[in-house]
């Protein structure tokens, strides 16, 4: 028995990793628009996505976004839209919901949800072109009520406010934070919620920058089960006198935002590097950022640096991904999300100097940021511009990514999902996931002779919830330790989309 248990677990090992290499392995679907804005001389910019709370075949997917109206490539006016899909991206609202019609522009929006399911919207208002305030709005059915909007900073009079995020930690208190000009000097601010948004604390200062220019462009997270609340910006240091650059840093609070560490600086780039990011899990940190240095011909590169948190100790930086010359980084397109498996997932804004345009890319981590996968292109490849992207994914490690899409010379917000339960399913209807017929199991799960051919086959089991249970073997499966109830099987050949499939089962007694 001990030798069996033995090798079932190299096998699951083996497999696990091959999961790793190929977390991407259904591919990204052809995009959908979120958006319905067809008004002439209006544009979409910075899309924010999150997912909702419920069971993966029927997982709401929310996304906000701006809409600007236009004279020329000046904004007049800025409002914050809504938009959710609950077929996995298929299809979405008919109508673009308003959140906040800007008195002169509400912009840089940010989404999230906590484990009841409510929605939360932060933003940026300003009462003129100078002045502005951050807000937050809470939704507790999906989407299509709205509670007023509540100050997040404490100014008594609006400053120059912008790029306000959100998270929850694992109580469900919200915590946030903006680049603010407070003092007469932008720095990163904090305010923490534990009424679900109703009233938000005294602002904290996180940075502790000295140099006379600002901080800006914040990234959070919280570390799960943990008042560990992380923070990464952009702060200045002198190149030399007279001259300024940007460093990327990270800052920590483990008093549930009361008060922040020291600053670390997370990049060796000697030139401008900025727009940081940051995930993590119960053991590790992972942060991303693009710079370059300041040699003649130096392009934007990402990197990536992880805190093993249980040691405290900086691991090495290393390279999201591998360029050549023909390709750089850009620096609003390198964003994070974390699965519960540990997988760290990136969306890349990547410039094509032969088709001098941008694309949207993706890649993965399957060790907490120490190596990453070949990224993949999720876009239709064409010399449209695809910008700012955002990622979100669900329990069964699939990505959602939108974008900001600049075909047809209109600005409009783009949606791919590489879930097998998502896009997919409106190119496929008999493949719906609620209309799948279920197999009844008892003991032991067999995958059939077709799925012994495919030399890089991998297949997982999914919860109702879309949490992954155990991986498949071609053959039979002991499933007499899992509870019983409705489960999924997920399984594809390796480069072959086609083969993808999701099956139910019901294991039984």
């Amino acid at each position: 028995m001990l030798h069996s248990n033995l090798i079932k677990h190299l096998l699951k090992s083996v497999l696990a990793g091959l999961f790793a290499v190929g977390a991407a392995w259904a591919g990204f679907l052809p995009s959908v628009r979120v958006d319905h804005e067809n008004r002439p001389n209006y544009g979409c910019f910075h899309a924010a996505i999150t997912l909702g709370l419920s069971p993966l075949v029927s997982q709401p997917v929310y996304v906000v976004f701006q809409d600007d109206s236009m004279v020329g490539m000046v904004s007049k006016r800025a409002d914050i839209l809504f938009q959710k899909s609950t077929d996995g991206g298929a299809t979405w609202l008919a109508q673009d919901l308003l959140i906040k019609r800007g008195n002169v522009f509400a912009c840089y929006p940010d989404i999230t949800t906590d484990s009841e399911g409510a929605v939360y919207i932060v933003y940026t208002e300003g009462v003129d072109n100078l002045h502005s305030h951050a807000y937050c709005v809470r939704s507790t059915d999906g989407g299509a009520t709205w509670s007023a909007s509540v100050a997040m900073d404490d100014n008594a009079n609006p400053t120059a406010i912008g790029w306000a995020r959100i998270v929850p930690d694992s109580a469900d208190n919200l915590f946030a934070a903006w680049n603010g000009n407070h003092d007469g000097l932008l720095h990163i601010w904090s305010s923490v919620s534990t009424d679900h948004g109703a009233t938000w604390s005294p602002n904290v200062r996180v940075d502790d920058d000295t140099v006379p220019m600002g901080s800006y462009h914040t990234d959070i997270a919280v570390q799960p089960a943990t008042d560990h609340y992380l923070v990464v910006a952009s702060a200045p240091y002198w190149i030399r006198p007279g001259q300024i650059g940007y460093h990327s840093y990270f800052y920590r609070s483990t008093d549930a935002g009361s008060t922040f560490e020291p600053g670390v600086q997370l990049d060796s780039f000697d030139g401008y590097c900025g727009q940081p990011h940051v995930v993590a899990d119960a053991e590790h940190i992972i942060c991303d950022y693009s710079g370059s240095m300041q040699a003649s011909g130096s392009t934007t590169t990402t990197e990536a640096r992880t805190l093993y948190s249980v040691a405290d100790t900086w691991g090495s930086r290393v390279p999201v991904t591998k360029f050549d010359s023909l390709h750089a980084s850009e620096l609003n397109g390198n964003n994070l999300a974390i699965s519960p498996d540990g997988r760290v997932h990136v969306a890349l804004m990547i410039y094509d100097f032969a088709l001098m345009a941008d694309g949207i890319l993706y890649g993965f981590s399957a060790d907490h940021g120490a190596t990453w996968s070949e990224r993949e292109r999720v876009n239709e490849d064409s010399v449209d511009n695809q910008s700012d992207p955002d990622i979100a994914v669900d329990a069964a490690a699939s990505a959602y990514l939108v974008w900001q899409d600049g075909r047809g010379n209109r600005q409009t917000i783009r949606f791919s999902t590489n879930s097998p339960l998502g896009v997919e399913e409106s190119h496929k209807p008999q493949a719906t996931s609620r209309k799948l017929g279920a197999t009844v199991v008892r003991g032991v799960l067999s995958l059939g002779p077709g799925s012994r051919q495919h030399t890089a086959y991998r297949a997982e089991l999914l919860d109702a919830a879309g949490r992954r249970v155990m991986d498949i073997f071609p053959g039979a499966n002991d499933v007499n330790s899992l509870a019983p109830g409705v489960y999924f099987v997920r399984e594809a050949a390796s480069g072959r989309r086609s083969a993808v499939g999701v099956r139910k089962v019901i294991v039984a007694r």
